[in-house]
């Protein structure tokens, strides 16, 4: 051993001894058990520095790649187990510094370009001796040291992330090792001693390196390329840390006294200055600011490095505002530093541009500002009283010159310039008003079209002026200063418009809100400017005087129709003061109609407009004020429909906004004739003209554009907009225009509506954004609402048009060919003879229509379609399933059924369409006459053609396409949906046969002797061919006829002697055809779900059959075997291996219904059958292959099973079933992962308890209730410790128990069987990182809640606490997860209707646990201090805060007067200050308007 030792040891010592031979035996040292080197792991990391650090010293050669192989070596050692195991034992290895420092050099040649080793070996070694406690002491011992390596990986992130354009992706090892520099770094700087040491070190190496970073990981766009974990981890734990560093080191409480040495003025802190000379730190801000303000070397950096400083000052605000202002503490200090920190921007001191400022950085330095300022006004660091009383006013006027800057500088194109301005009229009015009618000129009245984003922000800007001008009670000085600003010169003559759609919102909302008098004042102003200064010029052609004339119309329509109107309690000064202004509006708009008729020139158009909005605006509002107030007297009682002709008689009305005012004016006239009582025939006809001028059948019968948005503003009518306020205008007044409209106006109107629809249809997806109406919206709904089935004619015409649309897309040969009728009118079927006398016109041409229609079905005619056709046939289709089928004349709903039936029948894609969109086609015309035959006017259908002729007629279309091979090669989904749709027509079709009852038998007869016929055809074909298309036909199409025939039974004895016959019959023929299918090629499990179905169908109508017969009708059940086989064959592939929801929830129909028949048959096996049927299921559910959604699809049809075999099961069955229960239910399975086996047992337990037992069995299950509930609770305490199985199993298992309770009211006498519930409740979780886990918990503890409350209220009454702190869980969590959010952490429309239920559901239980119990009120104010003590801690969404305020209401009306009292007393000051807002605003809203509710309460 001393041999080995001293040779290892001298050989490495030994210079003479080749660099790979050292490399070697350094390795066998490591991991050689036989080496027992004195202290080895110390040695050979000794070693290894001294070699690495002298070749690095350059005091010996070595060779490239033995350098390499030391750094690996070293990367082994540190990684290893051994020296895990060696450092956990408690043994010291010392680390050189060198190694640390060599590892630092190493990275800064790397950020060089200059390499020798590999760099991801350097950063390994580097990871593993910072992970180390023991081996970190190298970098944490020097405090330098770690600064060093923590700036040289921060420039080399940020090398890594500027190269934006490079293929290279980034390198994970990197930032994985930047990280743990980064917390290793954060714990050594905590711990030093001298902060001013820290403060030095940071900004003289780390601030800039590390904001960089933190801007270019915020900045880049993240690739592809770039790893998952860099994205999504990484770079925010490094943003995070970052930002940890940079407040712990730069603003702590420390460092404050220098701060305000150096930010506050002299005369405000001399003695400040004079405590604290010679300590501290000199001139902080500077010294951060300096280094902040780092030259670029090329145009590129100069602008990379601005951004970084302009987004880092934000930051470091924010960090002296959390670290310097707590408590409201050192405002004036947080704002000198911010005016310092707005000054590094790029501006003087007197908030001038410098001249080193390059104007493309703007838009980073809005950015900049709006951030600081916007801290500002969060932190509450402006009062405007202490500003002017202790500092005089020094904050004013800072903000005064950042608003001069401002304007000086506007930046029209920048969203963040208005929302500078926007927190600067937040913070103070008076900052702003000294330039308010250069505010209004630059951001509303002369605001240029701009792009979206940037109108928003101009648009939030003008509201939030109207909003805090409406709040102090200043609009009229608002609006006198907004008419002195479109008066003016204008620099441009198109001025954009003065009242877009969201400000006219904001001034409408305004307008209500203010005192009448004001807006009477408001109209005054504008009359006035219109009087004096307006109107004497209006006809100077040189002048823009209409253009301003027609904005302040504008206004005025607004303000008129803003404000509140005139009704019977209106003072009588106010409605003095309205007529005035109406007088004046009155002597305006007959000046301008006395200039209309005679101005000329280039503004003429505009006048025009303009008179007719004044016209439109006075009749309007003079009609509104003498309808709701008899006060008023109108100005112009008789001049009123005289104004109205005059401006209907302007001539030559070109402009689109003119002719959309003069239908207004016209729709006036006609609704004031129609208030009068009309007997003359003058009268009619002029109202019949004025209707067709509104109509205007020219102009509709021009489709341009139908999705051409219009934002319901007369200023943004125009050539495109125009069509669809002019059919939003006809639309909106249909009823009033549609009785006084020719035919011929009603099938222009129906036209292009359809038209239009078809637009929309292909248009479909476009102008999400858009909050405005086009055409096509207009007409959807239209369609979708009841308007228009209460207007009959219009009705029509626009079913005509979709029938007339149908056969337009066809060939008219073809169709002339099929159904010469459709194309006759009524009148020319009066000669035709059809043996039937009172037969009318129309319905002759019906029945001549039905009958060519099953001609051509004989005939096998067919129409080709092309692939264009077959598009525009299913939007046609689209369109007309959405028609009221009740709104339908006979007639027309008799004329749509056979279009949609010759379409079936006949239609046919051509070459061009493939096979499922031919058979997507055939679907949606089966779904859609599926649908109309569900309208009461169907029985007239079976008056045009007899109902087995149209079922023969269908089925032989079908198989005659089957025979042609043209359902060939569907795949099974969509022939499993077509045979649906097929199936649901057919069932219409005979529940109408049914329904009528005239001549029911004959035509189920008919029908089923041809089905049968066709049957023994297609199952030879089927045999030939291997084609079940047609025999699948024939089994859904019997299957139907038997459910219906069975449903039918026991009205009447005879009828049930034919319907018998007739399910024999039927029955007869599908066991062949069963089999055959079975044994045919193909996909076998959709077959087999099939199959089911229609065997199940069988037995139910072998059992009805029975059942209707005199005798007991057993020995009729003859195809038993086939049964028993089929139920043989289910319990084989029920459970051992997933199968499709289908097949599993038909194979559970069918046992329900074999063990009906066994039971009927009472056959000898029939105990062997139960016990076989009970382990399939319980296998079934307990397969490790179902998940939840799939148990709870199958609950309904297992509870029916169960249903079954427990209805009638002896006392050893049920015994049974509970053994089985319990061998299921054993919470020890799930750690064992057997959760599937307990879910089983959990279900089954939940389905057993809502079955209808015999009563020995019922005492027996609600006698072990106790235990079950006991066993359950353990489950949920055991599911609930894995996240995994919350949704899985611990929630189904609440919802089990919360049945157990529902059910076992009149059953459960001890009360603490639902005490023991309340405790289980705590341990469900309610932290689910999804909302919709969250919302399933929280609905189920609910409902556990519910249950007790109001099955169980004097048990809740005795466990009150525990109820109380399980509903607590319910509130805080609904208030955590409803706290309002950063725009980063927005949750999802989905996520926010969920989290809507969970407060209307907190609401519902305050409103139980109010109306529980007089005894509960006692806890009234124990639950109200809970509440405000949580509401205290989050800022909620309104729509959360509005459900849980109602709620709690509720609760406050129980709270006694000394319960408030207490609580006034006992609640800490910021928890007080909720609790007294909540109950003003309980008293104010809630109580006043229970009080009046209980006045009138008997």
């Amino acid at each position: 051993m001393a041999a080995i030792y001293s040779g290892i040891h001298l050989k490495l010592k030994n210079p003479r001894t080749p660099w790979p031979d050292k490399l070697k035996l350094a390795r066998f040292a490591w991991i050689s058990t036989q080496c027992l080197l004195p202290n080895k792991e110390q040695v050979l990391f000794d070693w290894t520095s001294h070699a690495l650090t002298g070749f690095y010293n350059k005091k010996m050669e070595v060779p490239p790649e033995v350098v390499e192989g030391l750094w690996t070596y070293l990367d082994d050692i540190l990684h290893s187990r051994k020296l895990h195991n060696v450092l956990s034992q408690g043994k010291t290895i010392s680390l050189r510094l060198t190694v640390a420092q060599m590892i630092n050099d190493r990275i800064l040649e790397y950020s060089s370009g200059l390499t020798s080793v590999s760099f991801h070996t350097v950063l390994s070694c580097c990871h593993g001796i910072l992970t180390s406690p023991v081996l970190s002491v190298a970098y944490t011992a020097k405090y330098e040291l770690l600064v060093e390596l923590l700036s040289r990986l921060c420039g080399l992130s940020s090398m890594q992330l500027r190269q934006q354009k490079s293929e290279e992706p980034l390198s994970p090892k990197v930032f994985e090792v930047l990280l743990v520099v980064l917390s290793t770094y954060l714990t050594v700087q905590k711990q030093q001693a001298n902060s001013n040491r820290v403060f030095s070190q940071v900004t003289a190496h780390l601030l800039h390196p590390l904001l960089l970073l933190r801007h270019l990981l915020n900045t880049r766009v993240w690739t592809e390329n770039d790893d998952v974990k860099i994205r999504q981890n990484l770079s925010k734990e490094i943003r995070n840390k970052v930002d940890a560093v940079l407040q712990s080191a730069l603003f702590i409480p420390d460092h404050l006294p220098s701060y305000k040495d150096e930010v506050l003025p002299s005369e405000d802190e001399s003695r400040a200055k004079k405590s604290h000379a010679g300590k501290g730190l000199q001139g902080p801000v500077n010294i951060i600011l300096s280094k902040l303000c780092v030259q670029g070397a090329n145009e590129e950096e100069e602008a990379l490095f601005y951004a970084v400083k302009s987004n880092s000052l934000a930051l470091l605000f924010k960090f002296a505002l959390d670290s310097f202002c707590k408590g409201g503490e050192n405002k004036q200090v947080i704002f000198h530093l911010m005016a310092k920190l707005i000054i590094a921007l790029g501006f003087t001191d007197e908030l001038d541009i410098d001249e080193k400022f390059s104007a493309s950085n703007w838009g980073i330095a809005l950015l900049a500002l709006e951030n600081l300022i916007n801290s500002c006004l969060a932190g509450d660091i402006y009062n405007v009283a202490a500003d002017r009383i202790k500092h005089g006013e020094v904050q004013l006027n800072f903000y005064r010159k950042l608003a001069r800057l401002l304007f000086n500088n506007t930046q029209m194109g920048i969203p963040a310039w208005y929302r500078c301005l926007r927190t600067l009229l937040a913070l103070n009015h008076h900052i702003l008003e000294p330039d308010l009618d250069e505010l209004l000129s630059a951001v509303w009245v002369d605001a240029d079209n701009i792009e979206l984003r940037v109108r928003k922000a101009r648009e939030a800007l003008v509201s939030a002026v109207l909003q805090t001008y409406s709040k102090l009670r200043q609009l009229p000085k608002l609006i006198e200063e907004l008419l002195d600003v479109v008066c003016r010169p204008a620099a441009d003559e198109l001025r954009p418009a003065l009242l877009p759609e969201a400000i006219q919102k904001t001034l409408t909302q305004c307008l209500l809100d203010n005192p009448p008098s004001q807006n009477l004042e408001i109209c005054w102003l504008i009359l006035n400017r219109m009087q004096c200064y307006m109107l004497p010029h209006i006809q100077d052609e040189t002048s823009d005087l209409a253009l301003k004339m027609f904005s302040v119309s504008l206004l005025l329509y607004a303000v008129l129709f803003s404000f509140k109107t005139l009704d019977n309690s209106t003072p009588v000064p106010i409605v003095k003061q309205t007529q005035n202004v109406m007088t004046a509006i009155l002597k305006v708009v007959e000046d301008l109609l006395k200039q209309n008729l005679v101005i000329e020139g280039a503004w003429r158009e505009k006048v025009q407009e303009v008179t007719l909005l004044l016209t439109h605006t006075w009749v309007e509002a003079d009609a509104l004020f003498q309808i709701h107030c008899a006060k008023y007297t109108s100005p112009a009682v008789s001049q009123s429909g005289s104004l109205v002709d005059k401006a209907l008689t302007l001539r030559d009305m070109d402009s689109p906004l003119g002719k959309f005012l003069q239908k207004l004016l016209t729709l006036h006239k006609l609704k004031i004739h129609m208030l009068k009582s009309f007997t003359v025939t003058s009268d009619a006809s002029e109202m019949q003209k004025m209707a067709q001028f509104i109509l205007n059948r020219q102009e509709l019968s021009i489709m341009l554009d139908a999705n051409q948005i219009w934002d319901l503003q007369f200023c943004s009518v125009n050539t495109n907009t125009y069509k669809a306020a002019h059919w939003f205008l006809v639309t909106s007044n249909l009823p009033l225009i549609a009785p006084y409209l020719e035919p011929n106006d009603m099938s222009v109107f129906a036209e292009c509506m359809l038209k239009s629809l078809l637009q929309g249809l292909d248009a479909s997806g476009s102008n999400l954004e858009n909050t405005g109406i086009s055409v096509s919206l207009i007409s959807r709904q239209l369609l979708e609402s009841p308007v228009l089935c209460e207007l009959p004619e219009i009705f029509s015409a626009v079913m005509k048009c979709i029938i007339k649309a149908f056969f337009g897309l066809l060939d008219s040969s073809h169709m002339q060919l099929i159904s010469p009728s459709f194309f006759k009118p009524c009148m020319e079927m009066v000669g035709v003879d059809n043996g039937e006398t009172g037969m009318t016109p129309s319905l002759n041409r019906l029945k001549a229509i039905g009958q060519e229609m099953l001609d051509s079905v004989k005939k096998r005619s067919s129409i080709p379609l092309s692939k264009t056709q077959v598009d525009q046939l299913l939007q046609l289709l689209k369109i007309t399933s959405v028609l009221n089928g009740y709104a339908m004349s006979p007639e027309d709903y008799s004329e749509l059924f056979l279009s949609l039936f010759t379409l079936t029948s006949c239609v046919q894609g051509d070459e061009s369409v493939n096979l499922s969109a031919s058979l997507g086609l055939l679907k949606e015309l089966f779904s859609v006459m599926a649908s109309v035959l569900l309208v009461k006017n169907s029985q007239t259908l079976l008056k045009v053609v007899h109902g087995s002729n149209l079922l023969e007629a269908t089925m032989t279309s079908l198989f005659s396409r089957s025979n042609k091979g043209l359902f060939k090669g569907v795949d099974g989904l969509t022939w499993l949906s077509f045979l649906q749709s097929v199936q649901d027509f057919i069932q219409s079709l005979i529940q109408l046969i049914i329904d009528r009852k005239s001549s029911m038998c004959l035509n189920l007869e008919k029908f089923i002797s041809f089905m049968v016929e066709s049957n023994i055809a297609a199952g030879v074909l089927a045999v030939d061919t291997g084609d079940l298309c047609s025999l699948q036909l024939h089994l859904v199409i019997l299957s139907v006829l038997c459910k219906e025939m069975i449903t039918t039974l026991g009205k009447n004895k005879q009828l049930d002697q034919t319907l018998t016959h007739l399910l024999e019959k039927a029955t007869s023929v599908m066991e062949p055809a069963v089999l055959a299918v079975l044994m045919g090629k193909g996909s076998s499990l959709l077959r087999q779900s099939f199959s089911v179905d229609v065997v199940t169908v069988m037995i139910r109508s072998e059992l009805a059959r029975a059942s209707s017969s005199e005798d007991d009708g057993l020995e009729k059940i003859s195809r038993m075997t086939f049964y028993r086989s089929f139920y043989q064959q289910i319990l084989k592939e029920l459970f051992p291996s997933p199968r499709p929801m289908d097949f599993l929830i038909s194979s559970v129909n069918y046992l329900s219904a074999f063990y009906t028949i066994m039971e009927k048959t009472k056959t000898a096996d029939l105990e062997e059958v139960h016990i076989e049927i009970l382990h399939s299921i319980h296998a079934l559910l307990s397969g490790t292959w179902m998940s939840l959604s799939d148990v709870k699809e199958l609950e309904g049809p297992v509870k029916e099973l169960l249903n079954q075999l427990v209805s009638n099961c002896s006392q050893e069955q049920f015994h049974l079933l509970l053994m089985m229960l319990r061998e299921g239910l054993v919470p020890a399975k799930i750690e064992e992962g057997h959760a599937t086996e307990v879910l089983s047992a959990v279900t089954s337990i939940k389905l057993l308890s809502c079955c209808l037992l015999p009563e020995h069995c019922l005492k027996a299950f609600w006698l072990i209730t106790p235990q079950i509930i006991s066993t359950l609770i353990f489950v949920i305490k055991e599911s609930s410790k894995l996240p995994s199985l919350t949704r899985a199993l611990t929630l189904p298992t609440l919802e089990a128990l919360t049945v157990l309770l529902l059910q076992g009211e009149a059953q459960i006498s001890n009360p603490h069987n639902v005490i023991v519930v309340l405790g289980a409740l705590q341990f469900v979780p309610l932290d689910s990182h999804s909302m919709e886990d969250y919302h399933a918990a929280f609905e189920a503890i609910h409902e556990a809640l519910f249950a007790i409350i109001h099955c169980y209220p004097q048990v809740m009454l005795k466990a009150s606490p525990a109820f109380l702190n399980c509903f607590h869980r319910l509130v805080s969590s609904v208030m955590h997860e409803g706290r309002q959010r950063g725009d980063s952490d927005r949750s999802s429309e989905k996520d926010r209707e969920s989290l809507l239920k969970c407060a209307r559901l907190v609401e519902r239980m305050y409103t139980h646990i109010a109306n529980a119990s007089e005894d509960f009120t006692v806890l009234s104010s124990f639950m109200v201090a809970q509440y405000v003590c949580e509401l205290q801690r989050v800022t909620l969404q309104p729509e959360i805060k509005a459900h849980l305020t109602e709620g709690i209401y509720c609760i406050l009306d129980h709270c006694a007067e000394q319960g408030i009292k207490f609580l006034n007393t006992t609640l800490q000051m910021g928890v007080k200050e909720v609790f007294n807002e909540l109950y003003n605003s309980y008293i104010q809203y809630h109580k006043s308007q229970r009080q009046g509710e209980e006045k009138y309460t008997v």
